[in-house]
């Protein structure tokens, strides 16, 4: 008779500590559920939190739960698994399922910024890709702009760098050159070279230029962009001071948001941008208002379109704010991979801007030089270069 007494007692206490609520992990032999338990303490979750992401990799049916803790596509099924239906901006910070969420998306940017790409990085200029942009400068001139159109084994083709006209007597032959890019989605790199020799091409003036193995790489993207078309209002503000998280009435300035992160974006608006200019943007996405407020960083102007491309960075945004532009810029639910790439709502883009691919985007935390313009195919911009 106590055989059968003990056996119930033992059935009931695994049926207890089975239940998603339980203080702790199921002792059961499904090495899957075991193996998920472990990753998940691992990761630094707590035992209540492995169980709700337990709960939720089930019901997004993953094949193989554990693998949300490295895979990024089965983690954003199970975010968006608890995210559900409900927006972002009626969670409040106490709920169970609001925290976790927010340690989600910490976690599911680390593992984001853990790929190759993002923490590899070029040792040799042989490796640049053809295309890449250039910014050049040289002892006794100015900032210089140019593009690599040819990597071979000795050298590296570059066009002839069109800036400021160059001061008497200069010879970029006779000096050593200093090179910036920005690679995209990876980091900022700087090189020291010389010119070989210049030749026509047909009918343009090329350059070559040695190539270097002492390649210098900073300014690590700190954040995870997403292409976007989103679009804005965006209102100038005299000071920092008057930044606020109230939603405008007012029309403001059109703008079509062609990159977004959460701690900042390009922006493509008619006329010629202003740098340093403090701003508060409003905008909309998926049903959800977004209101941040930020500064100008960098100013691309097209002088034939009157187009400027702003990039500007934001002041640290609300959780609830810095969740919806994660779960933008992650495309949680896949709607961007769908083909759906937020559709114009009722803030109407303004004649003559249009979703095209932005420019590259230079990193906002680099150095800027005070007003180095520049003009290249009708394009006056304002690069970004770290000083020597």
């Amino acid at each position: 008779m106590w055989i059968i007494i003990l056996v119930v007692l033992i059935v009931a206490l695994v049926l207890i500590l089975s239940k998603p609520g339980s203080i702790h992990p199921p002792r059961i032999n499904r090495q899957g559920r075991i193996e998920f338990y472990s990753k998940g303490m691992d990761a630094g979750f707590s035992l209540s939190e492995i169980n709700l992401l337990w709960t939720a990799a089930k019901r997004a049916d993953l094949s193989h739960p554990p693998s949300i803790y490295g895979s990024v596509e089965e983690l954003d099924k199970a975010i968006n698994q608890i995210a559900g239906s409900k927006k972002f901006s009626d969670r409040k910070g106490v709920e169970p399922e609001t925290l976790i969420l927010k340690k989600l998306f910490e976690y599911r940017k680390k593992v984001e910024m853990s790929r190759p790409k993002y923490r590899s990085g070029l040792k040799s200029t042989r490796n640049i890709a053809i295309g890449q942009k250039l910014t050049i400068r040289a002892d006794g001139a100015g900032l210089y702009t140019s593009k690599v159109v040819e990597v071979e084994q000795g050298y590296l083709t570059i066009t002839i760098p069109i800036g400021d006209p160059l001061p008497g007597g200069f010879s970029w032959r006779q000096v050593k050159i200093n090179v910036y890019f920005w690679r995209k989605e990876d980091a900022g790199y700087f090189f020291q070279t010389r010119v070989v020799d210049r030749f026509y091409d047909r009918r343009n003036l090329n350059f070559r230029i040695y190539h270097s193995d002492n390649i210098l790489r900073s300014q690590k993207r700190r954040s995870v962009r997403a292409t976007a078309r989103i679009s804005a209002r965006m209102y100038p503000l005299k000071g920092l001071e008057e930044a606020n998280e109230w939603m405008e009435s007012s029309p403001g300035l059109s703008c079509l948001i062609v990159d977004l992160s959460e701690d900042g974006a390009a922006l493509k608006i008619g006329g010629r941008g202003k740098k340093n200019q403090p701003f508060k943007l409003q905008f909309k996405i998926r049903d959800e208002i977004v209101v941040v407020s930020g500064v100008v960083k960098r100013v691309q102007y097209k002088t034939k379109e009157d187009v400027s491309t702003l990039h500007v960075e934001f002041l640290p945004p609300p959780e609830v704010t810095r969740m919806i532009l994660l779960a933008y810029v992650f495309d949680i639910d896949r709607t961007r991979a769908n083909g759906n790439n937020e559709a114009q709502d009722t803030l109407n883009v303004i004649s003559g801007i249009s979703a095209e691919e932005p420019e590259e985007v230079l990193p906002l935390e680099e150095e800027i030089p005070e007003d180095n313009a520049e003009t290249e195919d009708g394009v006056e911009e304002l690069e970004s270069v770290p000083d020597d």
